[in-house]
């Protein structure tokens, strides 16, 4: 019965009165209207005579000039004119450092005295080269392949612009 009680008719009088009171007491406020979308106008890129970034401007090629001649920024001692070819395609082995290539041995070819080399890429990956093959990071060209070790002439930056040659090699690990 008690149950029954807690759903009977209760006088919810007071409850509407306040609702009432509050509807009229509470003031209507509207929302704010939506921000005006103005129609999208495209814009044209020009850039036509303004200075590309990319490129060294005559001035500055001028002023390096004049400070080698002068003397005052000539190039280091080991400095041979050599560079890197920026359009030879890069080799397989080029994508890794020359610390972490190992040379594991060599062999002949058919019947040619030219001897090869087999190089372990770290990605446990045998690759055979010879003379004229590039090796590591650093346009290492191999100038010798020996039984022991294979020979290389490495092309490094020496300062801004100026590259050097420098010897490096691999020699077989027992």
């Amino acid at each position: 019965m008690v149950i029954l009680a807690g759903c009977a008719q209760q006088d919810l009088s007071e409850v509407q009165q306040f609702v009432e009171e509050t509807k009229r007491t509470t003031p209507i406020k509207k929302p704010d209207p939506p921000p005006e979308i103005k129609p999208y106008t495209p814009f044209s890129y020009t850039a036509q005579g303004i200075k590309d970034p990319f490129v060294v401007s005559p001035f500055a090629q001028e002023e390096e000039l004049e400070l080698t001649q002068a003397g005052g920024g000539a190039p280091s001692s080991n400095y041979t004119g050599v560079r890197p070819d920026p359009n030879r395609v890069r080799e397989e082995l080029e994508k890794y450092s020359l610390g972490s290539l190992k040379m594991m041995g060599t062999f002949r070819m058919g019947g040619s005295d030219q001897l090869w080399a087999l190089i372990l890429a770290p990605d446990g990956v045998v690759h055979r080269v010879q003379k004229n093959n590039y090796l590591g990071t650093n346009h290492g060209k191999i100038i010798n392949v020996t039984e022991q070790r294979v020979d290389l002439k490495e092309i490094v930056p020496d300062g801004p612009g100026r590259w050097q040659e420098r010897d490096a090699f691999l020699s077989l690990t027992q």
